[in-house]
């Protein structure tokens, strides 16, 4: 029979980052499985550690409810179960350091289950290039990663000391994700480095972090993906100067100037840092062809000022399916598919305005009437000739055509199946329409995911509040989606709120799981970015079962 060396503990962990994480630690003679039965009054949970791991080291317990009494019995081995008592510390009480999650439904037997993660990020009710120094710290220097359980309450959270972009979640159960800052991280659920990647051509320059790897890019931003071989897939922003250039996004005629403009890459690379593939928008699509907001500042506050974004790569997915490889640029208002082994395009999605040449023949022709998604976001493969993405459809035009007021735009997640042998779309499943007395404006960011019972959930990133004031303001149209005009509002200058759904694949769109995140009061503006769905926050290699 097993014997302790060291009586079994509980303790908070030692890393401030993640604080709802308990470990307990204790020493035996011989290497044993240790089961964790957890009780918080609730919900009953079974977590079976394998001999591998060092019980002396400390085994995680994730997925705690804050400001909670646990009460976790272990059963190593030995002739009589332990038992340990464990109260978790509250949540911060500062809505500065802690949004405000709402739930306002919860069906979990109508649900996929498992725990939704999200980016969340804060900032003042501003934009961004207006921002005082202490706004625009207050924006950049903080974060959290956030696990919801199935009734909406904060069961896990990191705290990092950069604003993230998207989070994924890797085949071995850590998290990775990009920083703004052009870092990319992988971490554990304890809240421990494991290991940083960083562009080693960003402006801000080296990372100062011992074994921290560089990769040959100027950037590293927006959503990571893992691929079936290990590898990541991201996307770089490349600068570089266009002779006589475009200096008005609605005016052909407009005086041309020499003028810097940033470009998307995607970039495959190794856990060691080696970029083994690449497909530059520089050099396969046309730099003459651009959608509004070409000449927005988001890239003047990331580190090259006075840049244009002619593409605004903000997703990359791999499809296993046939090699190929999903990349959403916002700013060509395109979904675009490429053949992993050639690097050609094998068909774009989006509004047919500007594309020229052989791009023709790439396009996909709906077989119904398609609304076309507009500065859209990060697709994900969903099955065989299928995706889902978010559509934030912004402005619905390209230039010079007249824009969509924003009264006239919603956002909202759409699934779509493509027939690659005659080049057809069809538009299978939207989380909202015109007539949909739920839809939102959310003019950047979002995402969209199929789950696993064939559900939906949709993360609505940054919406206008909503009050009869503000409606007054857009339906009188005064609201403006260019940050540079002064004399009217635009979106950042209102203090923003995410949702969080869980709906049917079906045309009823029942919402089984919603939650609200926001400010009390409105006077912080809150991001979801983005997030994904797991069955389990424990890493892959330890079992855990819902007793309840």
């Amino acid at each position: 029979m097993t014997t302790f060396t060291i009586q079994p503990t509980i303790e908070q962990n030692p890393n401030p980052r993640a604080p709802l994480v308990a470990l307990v630690r204790f020493g035996v003679d011989e290497r044993v499985s240790a089961a964790l039965e957890i009780d918080d009054g609730r919900r009953l949970r079974n977590v079976t550690y394998g001999p591998d791991y060092a019980p002396e080291k400390g085994l995680p317990v994730i997925g705690l409810r804050a400001d909670t009494a646990h009460r976790i019995t272990l059963n190593a081995g030995m002739a009589d179960p332990v038992e340990l008592v464990y109260r978790t510390p509250a949540l911060p009480a500062d809505n500065v350091e802690m949004p405000t999650f709402n739930t306002i439904t919860s069906q979990p037997n109508d649900m996929a289950g498992g725990f939704t993660i999200l980016s969340i990020r804060r900032g003042a009710p501003t934009r961004a290039i207006w921002m005082s120094p202490g706004q625009f710290a207050f924006m950049r220097d903080w974060s959290l990663l956030v696990a919801l359980d199935e009734e909406g309450e904060v069961v896990w959270y990191y705290k990092a000391d950069s604003r993230i972009a998207g989070v994924h979640r890797l085949a071995n159960g850590n998290l990775f994700y990009h920083h703004v800052d052009f870092r990319s991280v992988e971490i554990d659920m304890c809240g421990n480095t494991i290991r940083t990647f960083f562009a080693d051509k960003r402006p801000f320059g080296p990372v100062d972090e011992p074994g921290a790897i560089g990769i040959d890019a100027q950037s590293l931003h927006h959503q990571p993906h893992e691929m079936p071989n290990g590898n990541y897939l991201a996307l770089t922003a490349n600068a570089k100067e266009i002779e006589n250039y475009y200096t008005s996004e609605t005016d052909p005629d407009a005086p041309r100037a020499n003028q810097k403009v940033v470009g998307d890459k995607i970039v495959e690379f190794t856990p060691q840092g080696e970029i083994v593939w690449d497909w530059n928008t520089f050099d396969h699509l046309d730099i003459w062809r651009f959608g509004y907001l070409l000449t927005e500042v988001y890239w003047h506050t990331r580190g090259f000022p006075g840049h244009y974004d002619w593409t605004h790569g903000n997703g990359v997915s791999y499809d296993p399916h046939d090699d190929s490889v999903l990349i959403s640029l916002r700013h060509q208002d395109a979904v675009i598919k490429i053949d992993k082994a050639t690097k050609e395009i094998i068909w774009i999605l989006g509004d047919h305005k500007g594309w020229e040449g052989a791009f023709k023949k790439k396009l996909l022709t709906p077989t119904h009437d398609l609304r076309w998604h507009y500065h859209g976001h990060n697709p994900r493969v969903s099955g065989k000739n299928r995706f889902v993405m978010y559509d934030n459809g912004v402005i619905r035009a390209m230039p010079p055509d007249p824009i969509a007021l924003p009264h006239e735009c919603f956002a909202r997640a759409v699934e779509y199946e493509v027939n690659p042998e005659t080049m057809e779309v069809t538009e299978r499943w939207t989380s909202s329409d015109d007539d949909d007395e739920n839809r939102v404006i959310s003019f950047a960011m979002g995402d969209a995911h199929r789950l696993a019972n064939g559900n939906m959930m949709v993360i609505d990133s940054v919406c206008l509040p909503q009050h009869e004031q503000l409606n007054r303001r857009v339906t009188a149209a005064d609201l403006t989606w260019n940050q540079k005009r002064r004399d009217e509002w635009h979106p950042a200058d209102f203090a923003s709120w995410g949702r969080i759904r869980e709906m049917t694949n079906d045309e009823t769109r029942s919402v089984v799981y919603e939650v609200h995140v926001r400010h009390p009061h409105e006077l912080i503006t809150w991001e979801c970015f983005g997030g994904t769905r797991a069955a389990s926050l424990y890493p892959a290699s330890v079992t855990e079962a819902d007793s309840n």
